[in-house]
């Protein structure tokens, strides 16, 4: 087998792991969260996504359907949607400005704190796990890896756009 046919079949293997071990990090960060809030009910239908427009909020003031749609790369009718089963859910609250009763931002409730607190943690361990493993590497090394993952990255974009 030539290196190229190895290098993508080893990259299958890595796309195909990280699959399996991303579903398995979803069903133990919800576990965790319904586990750290057992009298709330609408934690057992939470989507990753949900999550993460969760943690947008929880990170910055005065967010509404278009900043968040627009720093986490879905459209602002998905965000609508997501935003409107999460207010359901008790884990975001809607508000305006009083000079701008137009414009409607978002800020999550006590419970959306605590949901977007668990998340983060799990993240952070994530960071931390990744960093402590890339330690083991030069910083030519890194820049190379660096600039793989943004190549190949923009290749996998090409391969769903183009016919």
């Amino acid at each position: 087998m030539d290196q190229k046919t190895k290098i993508w079949n080893q990259w299958l293997t890595l796309l195909h792991k990280q699959e399996d071990r991303s579903k398995r990090r979803e069903s133990l960060l919800l576990a965790k969260i319904r586990s750290s809030i057992p009298d709330y009910q609408h934690l057992d239908s939470l989507s990753i996504t949900e999550l993460h427009v969760i943690s947008e909020i929880g990170s910055n003031a005065r967010v509404n359907v278009t900043t968040i749609a627009q720093k986490i790369g879905v459209t602002k009718s998905a965000i609508s949607k997501i935003t409107v089963k999460l207010l359901k859910k008790g884990l975001l609250e809607r508000y305006q400005l009083e000079d701008n009763q137009k414009e409607v931002f978002f800020r999550l409730t006590k419970v959306g704190e605590l949901v977007n607190s668990i998340h983060d943690s799990f993240h952070a361990k994530l960071e931390n796990d990744m960093i402590r493993f890339l330690d083991r590497y030069s910083k030519e090394e890194l820049a190379f890896v660096s600039r793989f993952i943004g190549e190949a990255t923009e290749q996998l974009q090409k391969n769903w756009t183009e016919d």
